[in-house]
């Protein structure tokens, strides 16, 4: 099957599963890779789309099948599992709280999509179902999602990452790796781990790139964040439910709770809708590893709404992969990320619709100079030699060495706009610098707030 054909099945059989969504040409290169037995590294942007690359081999497939998908983390497994019901696919996950319907499912090879951490995925009760005569036949496909974590968490923190292989000597099927973002070093481990030869497979790459999020980075002058964010609280004090979606990010669960409360407290009443104090009118929230599960679960549901009363979280890490809430405006860092691979997939959580968004890092030495933080990530923020932040970024993600610059056609607009749409003017806080108009964009985070919110589909 070539990928005109795959795409014309595609077409033909979306509505019966539910899609109404065009697919992607790297998405169809990805799911054929596999369909023609081969190994993949699909390296695609955030909001891209990795999860179709996942079903696609099975809506393309004239056969009964099983895919095994190896996810990190349960909030991400439960909202692909949401998602495929959604598209009319069975599926379940394996886990520790499983009925007994569901584990005879498993074994009895009636689910299309079977998903797994990858300790539950090694563990010898699964091992023997894995081996049985049903799983032999029917699966055709290991998916390991979010494949970046094999080399991040494989060393120490999640051993299991470092065994995935052993998944491959239960079965002579394709492995399907898939990852929003990847160093060279990382894509290395990705491969070591994974025991995936040159020779038997491909990558599929789609540049990290997300042109329509401006960078600012600027260094953090006080220790008080009722004057470092002010030009946050004044935004949600004035707009309040009409404020921009906005997630911040801390590297701490103390910085979390204390950037909440000062927030919480300068806005008074304006921290709820209509002034009533009620926990559910709340415009704040904060969401870290120690957040209760009931009010983790009803956070990421809210905050998914487009009309979400939430308009602003306070968060780590936690508040991580697989996030797919298309409509977030700005993503803050306050201090400096842990690295460049970090610091790229939480910025890209902004904006996935389409939308004008910004990515702000407000940082300190104190961060920069942390042991656990990168070097890489560092000598971005500091940024010595003025250069474009979006092109250090893209060069340690990909091959991509470009930044700013000036095209045919492409000419400063007048910087009396709300934001120029010139290249300089439309990619980072180092690069409106260059803009050769000499009324200079005065684009930031502030005028960003006030510019209407919208996405692609609305223009």
């Amino acid at each position: 099957m070539d990928a005109i054909r795959a795409k014309a099945k595609f077409d033909s059989l979306k509505s019966e599963y539910n899609m109404k969504f065009e697919v992607k040409d790297e998405q169809i290169e990805v799911a054929l890779t596999v369909v023609n037995g081969r190994n993949v590294l699909g390296l695609l942007p955030t909001g891209y789309g990795k999860t179709l690359c996942i079903v696609l081999p099975t809506i393309l497939s004239d056969e009964s099948m099983i895919t095994l998908v190896v996810s990190p983390l349960t909030c991400l497994i439960d909202d692909q599992i949401s998602s495929l019901r959604g598209f009319n696919l069975t599926c379940t996950k394996i886990g520790s709280d499983m009925d007994k319907d569901d584990i005879l499912g498993i074994k009895e090879g009636k689910f299309s999509f079977v998903f797994s951490s990858p300790e539950s995925a090694l563990m010898p009760q699964w091992r023997s179902v894995f081996m049985t005569d049903v799983w032999q036949k029917k699966l055709k496909l290991i998916a390991i999602d979010e494949a970046h974590c094999v080399s991040e968490w494989g060393e120490s923190f999640r051993k299991e990452y470092q065994r995935l292989f052993e998944l491959r000597s239960f079965f002579d099927v394709p492995v399907m790796a898939l990852t929003a973002t990847s160093t060279k070093e990382v894509k290395a481990d990705i491969f070591k781990y994974l025991q995936l030869s040159d020779e038997c497979t491909d990558i599929v790459f789609k540049s990290p790139d997300r042109a329509n999020i401006y960078i600012q980075f600027y260094k953090r002058v006080t220790s008080d964040y009722d004057e470092s964010l002010k030009w946050l609280i004044d935004h949600l004090r004035l707009r309040g439910i009409a404020s921009k979606k906005v997630i911040v990010y801390c590297r701490s669960i103390d910085r979390v709770s204390e950037i909440f409360c000062t927030l919480k407290d300068c806005l008074g009443v304006k921290a709820y809708i209509d002034g009533i104090k009620d926990p559910n009118n709340i415009l704040v929230e904060m969401f870290h590893k120690s957040t209760h599960q009931d009010s983790k679960d009803r956070i990421l549901k809210e905050f998914k709404l487009k009309e979400s009363r939430i308009r602003c979280v306070i968060a780590t890490v936690a508040l991580g992969m697989g996030l797919d809430i298309r409509d977030v405006d700005l993503v803050v860092h306050i201090g400096c990320p842990k690295s460049v691979l970090s610091y790229w997939q939480e910025a890209g959580r902004c904006a996935r619709d389409g939308r004008q968004g910004l990515s702000l890092i407000i940082y300190d030495m104190f961060t920069v100079s942390l042991k656990n933080t990168a070097k890489d990530i560092a000598k971005v923020v500091q940024n010595k030699d003025n250069t474009c932040i979006r092109t250090q970024v893209l060069s340690l993600l990909s091959d991509q060495k470009t930044g700013a610059s000036m095209s045919e056609g492409d000419t400063c607009s007048g910087c009396d706009l709300e934001h120029c749409d010139c290249s300089f003017c439309r990619c980072c806080s180092v690069c409106i610098e260059k803009c050769p108009c000499q009324k200079r964009c005065l684009f930031n985070v502030q005028t960003f707030l006030k510019q209407e919110r919208h996405c692609e589909d609305d223009k």
